[in-house]
């Protein structure tokens, strides 16, 4: 089945029921244009943008169908995990990356080199997906990437006791840092979805590449995120995008992100923020990553930078009444930057 077809799947939604399943189906079976012929459609069971051995649905389309302007998600029967309201596997349309073990560093990985050194080249192959985790530095105890500085990058080629990288690595990395396998989804593109309700994120992609989020937007947002690209993406594009939330705070409970980028390599933000949340716009441990004309109001902290981030931050950002700030960048942070912050229209 090829993946694009000459004409969409036109899907028409129940307003009253979970179209997950449904939704999931259509993934399956080959369909990578997805139009949404209804102004409702609750989500209850998370969408994956996979398939079942986890491989990602590259590619991939969802939008409005012609005639509607956008589409609203109630992902209210999502919800969180109650153990732990932060776990952002509870949302409504998901990419998780496919991550697996491999292997770990055994001499520090420099700045603008293109080699490193692990202890085991046996789980990787030329061509392999790597991700590089600084938090994540004793392989026997934990061999999964954890939350922090980290890299994605390509093996070009195996030798005996070190890859060869497809670019340079652009931070430096300590020496056990995990070295694990990842698989990026690519080239997707979701446009004109309303999110409502509260789940811990409502649209959250892992290891995103060359993909673009436009007019994604909330209302009666209860959530914790509304739009989360995670761990690991590179050069994707989020734009129009804006959260109206109804708690701004910090706390497990409440709406601590309108729309953030976490682990980004060269990712645009543009014409995006939000309301009402713990930070309106942020970035973490993010790289060679510009928001360009954020929008921010009402939040705790409008618009910020954080956790290790190198040449990245905001152009003409606009920004009104922050509870605590309006702009703020982490010491921890390498030239990073808040230019001409405007006052919010």
């Amino acid at each position: 089945m090829p993946i694009y077809r000459d004409t969409p799947y036109v899907f028409t939604p129940d307003p009253e029921n979970d179209n997950g399943p449904k939704i999931q189906s259509l993934l399956k079976a080959g369909y990578r244009w997805l139009q949404i012929n209804g102004p409702e459609c609750p989500i209850g069971t998370t969408v994956l943008l996979n398939r079942d051995d986890n491989w990602p649905y590259s590619g991939q389309i969802i939008e409005p169908a012609p005639g509607i302007d956008k589409v609203t998600i109630d992902v209210s029967g999502v919800g969180r995990n109650s153990e732990q309201p932060t776990d952002p596997s509870y949302a409504g349309i998901d990419y998780q990356g496919n991550v697996r073990p491999g292997s770990y560093l055994t001499a520090p990985a420099y700045e603008n080199t293109t080699q490193i050194f692990v202890a085991d080249t046996t789980p990787y192959t030329n061509g392999s997906w790597i991700v590089i985790s600084d938090a994540s530095t004793d392989f026997d105890t934990h061999s999964m990437p954890l939350d922090g500085p980290l890299e994605v990058r390509q093996i070009i080629y195996v030798l005996a006791d070190s890859l060869i990288l497809n670019r340079v690595i652009k931070r430096d990395h300590p020496e056990n840092a995990i070295v694990a396998l990842c698989e990026p989804i690519k080239n997707v593109y979701i446009r004109n979805l309303e999110f409502t309700g509260n789940a811990t994120v409502g649209l959250h992609l892992h290891y995103a590449q060359h993909c673009v989020f436009e007019n994604i937007t909330s209302v009666d947002w209860t959530g914790r995120c509304m739009l989360l690209l995670d761990n690991g993406g590179e050069y994707n594009t989020i734009l129009n995008s804006y959260c109206t939330a109804t708690e701004p705070g910090i706390e497990s409970g409440q709406t601590a992100w309108g729309v953030v980028i976490e682990g980004q390599d060269s990712t645009r933000v543009i014409n995006s923020g939000g309301e009402n949340c713990g930070v309106g716009m942020g970035m973490n441990y993010s790289i060679d990553c510009v928001s360009i004309n954020a929008r921010a109001q009402l939040n705790t902290v409008n618009v910020g930078v954080y956790t290790s981030s190198i040449r990245t931050g905001f152009l003409r950002p606009t920004v009104e009444g922050g509870i605590i700030l309006d702009t703020v960048i982490t010491d921890d942070c390498v030239d990073c930057y808040m230019v001409e912050p405007l006052p919010f229209s």
